[in-house]
């Protein structure tokens, strides 16, 4: 029994060793990397996409598949062995809806496809030359490229559908689209799909002053005299009269959901005339203007002469010039707003140039400059003032950046504006947070026909003057319009403005790769999620009762364009790309 027993324990020795040197001597199969993340899909052109993703930890290798609707689920390998993160697929069919799925790989590891993307390309592409005179459709399914000044005439009505995508020709300056006073404009996009005007340029090589902008004009009321009144462009013959309008209720059509990029154009060669993203001459108020987004601009992003049309949610990234601009009567009501500054970017070859006083505000009663047919004194200026009502705003700038005019100030009031300005963000503006530069617009001032309350103003002027006004104390009226600073923190005591030092501290991100404007509070700053004992002024109600959009007008008791909780209104639909 004994010997069996032993002779047991061996073999199960024996056997447990064999296990053991089998187990030693199999080789371990790696770990797979992790899914990428954030696959994505643009399309470059009509029959070419660029795939995107986020890097996975220890890859050294990515697999791309593509599928098509010929035969959908089928997935065919596309570019080999990919060691970067993106892949620009050529090639292929217009019109042709295709998926794309990656996966990562170390070694002989693979992991498994991230969800798969599709993207349809462009089915057709259109030119579009000569005046609109007609009712016309552009659709999703067509890139359109404007060739030279596209003008919608009176009683035409141009509809654009959600999704299309227009570009101006490159071949021809200044290429643009023009609504003409009694035409109409129905482009109405989707926070899904937005409606995009932009450069014919690939991404990566585009530029301001790609293509012209749009021009919008209405039968709104102006306070210049004379006419005929031309719009500017008159040096390239193609400007158009706006005098004499009427009726500042007048309807031009319906902007939603739209985005401006690349577009500006100096049509006078050197001689101040140039075409903005949005240009709005005597736009009356029946007419819808929400969610639009301008980037990289030549010129103003957003521009109004006259007239009396109501916006809200407007954002402008990397102007020329300015960001919002309105002067000769402009009374419409606006809130919601973003305006941010981080560059000088290059402008298209032979486009113009960039100005040499950009600012987030630039607000002018009427420019008295000869034949202007405006009137501006210490003791008379043209009626109807401009007076509008901005609210909600946040204007960042560039900060101390080399290069960038001195003059760029957060906001200037000038030439006898009126209007309300409140809860607003001013930060990080290399002049000053805001000034009020003559004395008539002073005087707009004393007699409550110009406000400017509840503002957060941070890190403005050079080496962040901590006052970030203007307080240079002459109050006489010297020779040089440029020497008369009336915007005096003193003569705006009481109006709930309070100063911090870091602009950053304001928000929840300002970096371009990732922003949220969200408000935040931070130790130390103002704190912009609260009202701090908010102003409310005079007139504002009054002013605001018959805003035309859905759910009325936001009386809010933070500052800034965003609110601390809720929905992020500028989220999907807007981009950073600065080419």
């Amino acid at each position: 029994m004994l010997f069996r027993r032993t002779l047991t324990l061996v073999a199960g020795l024996g056997l447990a060793a064999i296990v053991a040197g089998c187990g030693d001597d199999a080789p371990t199969e790696p770990t797979p990397p992790p899914v990428p993340t954030n696959l994505a899909v643009a399309q470059l052109s009509l029959t070419s996409v660029r795939v995107s993703w986020t890097a996975s930890t220890g890859a050294d290798r990515y697999i791309l598949e593509r599928a098509s609707a010929t035969q959908p689920g089928v997935f065919t390998a596309v570019g080999g062995s990919i060691t970067g993160t993106s892949f620009d697929d050529t090639g292929l069919t217009a019109g042709t809806a295709y998926s794309y799925r990656v996966a990562a790989a170390t070694g002989t590891a693979v992991s498994t496809y991230a969800t798969p993307v599709s993207i349809t390309t462009g089915l057709k592409a259109a030119t579009v030359q000569g005046n609109i005179t007609a009712n016309r459709t552009f659709y999703k399914d067509t890139v359109y490229t404007l060739k030279g000044f596209i003008k919608v005439t009176t009683g035409a009505t141009l509809t654009i559908q959600p999704g299309t995508k227009i570009v101006g020709d490159l071949a021809t300056p200044g290429s643009s689209l023009w609504i003409l006073r009694g035409a109409k404009i129905d482009a109405q996009g989707t926070a899904a799909e937005p409606i995009v005007f932009t450069s014919a340029n690939a991404p990566g090589n585009r530029k301001p002053g790609d293509w012209g902008g749009i021009i919008i004009i209405g039968n709104g009321i102006i306070n210049r005299t004379g006419t005929p009144i031309n719009t500017e462009g008159g040096a390239a013959g193609v400007a158009e009269n706006y005098a004499g309008g009427t009726d500042n209720a007048d309807n031009s059509g319906v902007l939603r959901y739209v985005r401006i990029e690349f577009a500006g154009y100096d049509i006078s060669n050197g001689a101040g005339q140039e075409l903005n993203a949005l240009s709005m001459y005597a736009v009356g108020s029946g007419t819808r203007i929400e969610y639009i987004q301008t980037m990289s601009g030549l010129d103003d992003s957003f521009e109004w002469w006259g007239g009396a049309v109501d916006t809200r949610y407007l954002v402008s990234y990397e102007s020329g010039d300015d960001h919002f601009d309105w002067t000769e009567g402009y009374q419409g009501c606006n809130q919601f707003l973003i305006a941010l500054q981080t560059q000088r970017l290059v402008p298209a070859s032979g486009a113009g140039t960039f100005s040499s006083d950009p600012r987030g505000f630039e607000a002018d009663g009427c420019d008295p400059v000869a034949n202007s047919g405006c009137t501006v004194t210490t003791t008379n200026a043209s009626t109807p003032y401009s007076r509008p009502v901005f609210a909600n705003f946040t204007l960042v700038g560039p900060g101390q950046l080399g290069g960038f005019p001195a003059d760029g100030n957060g906001i200037v009031l000038r030439r006898a504006t009126a209007g309300i300005l409140t809860n607003g963000i001013v930060a990080r503006w290399p002049g000053v947070g805001f000034q009020v530069r003559d004395a008539f617009t002073d005087s707009l001032r004393l007699r409550d026909s110009l406000t400017v309350a509840n503002v957060v103003l941070a890190e403005n002027g050079p080496l962040a003057t901590p006052t970030h006004y203007d307080a240079d104390g002459l109050d006489t009226t010297p020779a040089a319009e440029s020497s008369r600073r009336f915007g005096q923190a003193a003569k705006y005591a009481g109006k709930n403005h309070r100063t911090g030092t870091q602009a950053a501290a304001l928000f929840t991100s300002l970096n371009p790769a990732g922003l949220d404007w969200t408000p935040k509070t931070t130790a130390g700053q103002p704190d912009p999620t609260t009202g701090g004992g908010t102003v409310v002024p005079t007139t504002l109600n009054a002013r605001v009762a018959g805003y035309p959009y859905t759910g009325g007008w936001a009386s809010t008791t933070y500052v800034g364009a965003a609110a601390p909780t809720g929905a992020k209104w500028w989220d999907g639909w807007t981009v950073y790309l600065i080419n």
